[in-house]
C-alpha cells in the first residue's frame, strides 16, 4: 500500500449495521419477566449499568452481557437463587442480540462502495472474538473491505499500527470514546456517524470534529475531502 492512498477505516456495529437496538430489546425483555414474575423493573437501567461496569474486565465477550443480565435480575428480585426456568429465560434474553442477523443500516453498502473507490477500505470493529467475525461474513459487507481488524478494545496503538506510514487517514464511526477519541491521537482525520451507541462509549465529542446522521453521509465527505486534498 503506498504511503500517498488514502487509509480508511470504518466501524462496524451501529455505523454499518444495527446493533444497539437489539440491546435495548433485550433489556426490555427482562424488564417484562422481571414484572411477569412480581418484581419491580423501575432501575432497571442503572442496576443493569452498575452490573455491566462490574463485569467490565470481561471485555466484549458475549458473556459479560450474560453475567449483568443475571446479575441485574437477582438484584432487582433481591435474590441470588435463581430457579433453572428462570436461569434459562435470562440465557434466552442475554442471547438475543448475539443471535440477531446482522441487519446493515440504509446506504451501508452504497456508502461502502463510494469509501472503497477512493482510498484503501478497513473495517475496524470490537468485539466478541468468535462471535464478531461471524456477524461480519453474515452481514454480507465483509467483501467490500480490503482488510477487516476484530479487536478487544480499539486503542490509540491500534490506530497508530493500522495507520503506519499512511499519510492521510481517516476513521469513521458512531462512538466517541473507542472511534473518535484514540483515532484522533494517533492521526486520524475522523468522523463521527450519529447512530446509538453504549452507555460507556459515550463522550463529547473534540471541538472540529464533523457529526453527521448516517455513514452514507460520512462516506460522502470522506470523498470529498479526499478529492479536495
Amino acid at each position: 500500500m503506498s504511503p500517498d492512498e488514502p487509509l480508511i477505516c470504518v466501524d462496524f456495529d451501529d455505523t454499518l449495521v444495527h446493533n444497539q437496538i437489539h440491546f435495548d430489546a433485550a433489556l426490555q425483555h427482562l424488564e417484562t419477566l422481571i414484572r411477569n414474575r412480581g418484581g419491580r423493573a423501575d432501575g432497571l437501567a442503572e442496576a443493569f449499568a452498575a452490573a455491566d461496569r462490574l463485569h467490565r474486565q470481561v471485555g466484549r465477550h458475549r458473556h459479560r452481557f450474560l453475567l449483568a443480565v443475571l446479575h441485574t435480575y437477582a438484584r432487582l428480585q433481591g435474590t441470588d437463587a435463581l430457579p433453572l426456568g428462570v436461569v434459562e429465560e435470562l440465557v434466552a434474553i442475554a442471547s438475543y442480540p448475539y443471535d440477531r442477523p446482522p441487519e446493515p443500516v440504509p446506504d451501508a453498502e452504497r456508502a461502502l462502495r463510494l469509501l472503497r473507490g477512493v482510498g484503501r477500505l478497513h473495517l475496524v470493529t470490537a468485539g466478541d472474538p468468535v462471535t464478531q467475525p461471524a456477524r461480519v461474513q453474515r452481514s454480507g459487507l465483509g467483501p467490500f473491505f480490503h482488510a477487516v481488524h476484530i479487536t478487544a478494545e480499539k486503542t490509540v496503538a491500534l490506530y497508530r499500527a493500522l495507520r503506519g506510514e499512511q499519510r492521510v487517514a481517516f476513521m469513521i464511526g458512531n462512538s466517541p470514546r473507542t472511534d473518535i477519541l484514540p483515532a484522533l491521537e494517533a492521526g486520524f482525520r475522523t468522523v463521527h456517524v450519529q447512530a446509538p451507541t453504549w452507555e460507556q462509549d459515550r463522550h463529547p465529542l473534540p471541538p472540529g470534529v464533523p457529526s453527521v446522521p448516517s455513514v452514507l453521509e460520512a462516506a460522502r465527505l470522506v470523498a470529498h475531502q479526499i478529492g479536495g486534498r
